[in-house]
């Protein structure tokens, strides 16, 4: 399996590190909360998969593209949005495009249920939930994923992402799946 991101030395040699299962509480100064997940690369897309099912659809989809493979890292990130999707569509759609969504570091893609819960995947691999609430506890808890507070893939010195030749087709094919429109 080829890992989303990976810890690398200065010199570019991968360190050893591996994602711990682990997810902790943040607390921005305005009182919004976000649970920040992290998982060994194996368990990336159960656990994607797993915080889908909490959202409330119908939901909307934020594809964030922050590099083109081809081409490099772009200038500003590159949005694309669709909105009322069925929850069943968008977990097929995910399903259909594992390489691009849990091995590919170009990109976030952004969940949004009709509650206003998100769930966000980054670009190293990490899960953000937000707000904290108990479907998202409860959804963790389920996968054994412990709160705790331990060294996850953003708080490492050097990382290095993946960009994987496979995944330019899914994420033309997701674009055009999804009716998504470009968006700032």
């Amino acid at each position: 399996m080829i890992e989303k991101a990976q810890s690398v030395t200065a010199a570019g040699e991968p360190d050893g590190f591996v994602p711990p299962k682990a997810w902790r509480l943040e607390t921005f100064p305005d009182g919004h909360t976000r649970l920040v997940i992290s998982v060994p690369p194996a368990e990336l897309g159960a656990t994607h998969l797993a915080l889908l099912e909490t959202l409330a659809g119908p939901l909307g989809l934020r594809y964030v593209q922050l590099t083109d493979r081809a081409s490099g890292q772009l200038p500003a990130p590159q949005g694309r949005v669709a909105m009322g999707l069925a929850k069943e569509r968008v977990r097929a759609a995910m399903e259909a495009r594992p390489t691009l969504l849990w091995s590919d570091g170009r990109h976030q893609l952004w969940l949004r249920g009709e509650l206003g819960e998100t769930v966000i995947l980054d670009e190293l691999g990490l899960l953000y939930a937000s707000p904290d609430d108990p479907l998202f506890r409860d959804a963790l808890a389920a996968l054994g994923i412990p709160e705790r507070t331990v060294a996850t893939m953003d708080k490492r010195d050097y990382v290095r992402v993946s960009f994987v030749a496979e995944a330019d087709a899914e994420e033309a094919s997701l674009w055009q799946d999804l009716n998504m429109l470009k968006w700032k």
